[in-house]
């Protein structure tokens, strides 16, 4: 008798890959620009640089987890709920007026945070009641 792994779904394969694919990038070029970024943004360099760093490794391991073979969805889940609290995070920061912020910062914060959201929201939803599609 002969089992098969259960299929990963294909949005919950796709809402992974994106993050991925977005997130390592972000994270190179945040690290690398960090001190150019800082002004215009109000954000400190040394956050956008520990920002940037943290994005490259996670932007990895989501890509890792997205080309498994076939995606734990406990993993999935994981990396959607942070997703839900970074984003979260993200708006408490602009909403509650922390930090230096500039006009700038405020709008990219904003952006990022709501996609963020969005993006662990898929991911959730695919890997708890998502179809096999």
């Amino acid at each position: 008798m002969t089992t098969t792994a259960p299929a990963t779904p294909k949005l919950l394969r796709q809402a992974v890959l994106l993050d991925g694919f977005a997130t390592l990038p972000s994270g190179v070029l945040v690290t690398a620009l960090a001190w150019v970024l800082a002004e215009p943004v109000g954000i400190p360099a040394g956050v956008l640089l520990g920002a940037g760093l943290f994005f490259v490794v996670w932007g990895a391991a989501v890509l890792y987890l997205g080309f498994r073979p076939v995606i734990d969805r406990r993993a999935a889940i994981a990396v959607g709920i942070v997703n839900l609290v970074c984003g979260v995070d993200g708006l408490l920061v602009v909403v509650a007026g922390i930090g230096d912020l500039t006009t700038l910062g405020t709008v990219l914060l904003t952006a990022l945070s709501v996609a963020v959201l969005g993006i662990g929201a898929v991911q959730l939803f695919a890997a708890t009641r998502g179809s096999r599609a």
